[in-house]
């Protein structure tokens, strides 16, 4: 029922997507499933035909506080989760128990990998975000968002509704998601580089680190901290 009911949604999305003009850059609030929320981010779409920037089927690339977004991956712990389960005999009696769950996030490496686009000033950590990693409310903002521009051509757009409709109903595959090890080395490399670009690059890792961004962000970053859960 929650898919066919997915299905109409989107296509309804679709069909009044195609009535609307476009949009300048909206400034949307996405959620990774990794549980990084920005709000007030915008989807880069380059106004240069050939930028490798344009959003597309492998994913997106954000624009946050007017600075290419760098997206850190962060490793989550597993965590306590409660569950309910019969004894094994129908007569409607169930138990809580208690068991530990993998959070349902990525490696940045179980996507395509690709330098950020040239005209950003910045062609160091790969930004492309693929689809996948976002949540699923956040998914729907980009279906709508993406079917409103009138400045993705028809072939980029065509290509990054089906990867987000994929994303959506995608089933967890454990086998690629993050580990410390994997966030670790990622971090790492994306540490050095975004420490000689400070003034082209805002880092998902300042986030978590205030103290870590540049001045001008610090306080910014502070309000972000007291408005998040």
């Amino acid at each position: 029922m929650l898919d066919c009911f997915m299905t109409w949604t989107l296509l309804l999305i679709a069909a009044f997507a195609l009535s609307t003009p476009s949009q300048s850059a909206q400034k949307l609030k996405f959620k990774f499933k990794d549980g990084t929320t920005l709000d007030g981010a915008e989807i880069y779409v380059p106004t240069i035909s050939h930028s490798t920037g344009h959003p597309n089927g492998y994913g997106i690339i954000l624009k946050y506080h007017s600075k290419l977004y760098i997206h850190h991956f962060p490793y989550r712990q597993p965590r306590k989760v409660t569950r309910f389960t019969d004894n094994g005999i129908d007569d409607g009696k169930y138990k809580a128990v208690q068991v530990i769950e993998e959070l349902e996030h990525y490696s940045p490496r179980s996507s395509r990998l690709e330098p950020s686009p040239s005209e950003l000033g910045y062609s160091c950590t790969p930004s492309r975000i693929a689809f996948f990693h976002f949540d699923r409310p956040t998914l729907n903002t980009l279906y709508k968002a993406i079917a409103r521009n009138g400045r993705i051509s028809t072939t980029n757009k065509r290509s990054a509704l089906k990867s987000i409709q994929r994303a959506y109903y995608a089933k967890p595959k454990p086998r690629y998601y993050n580990t410390s090890q994997t966030s670790r080395i990622w971090q790492a490399e994306a540490d050095r580089d975004v420490a000689r670009y400070q003034d082209k690059v805002f880092y998902g890792k300042w986030l978590e680190q205030p103290k870590l961004a540049p001045v001008k962000f610090q306080r910014l970053l502070r309000a972000h901290r007291q408005r998040t859960p």
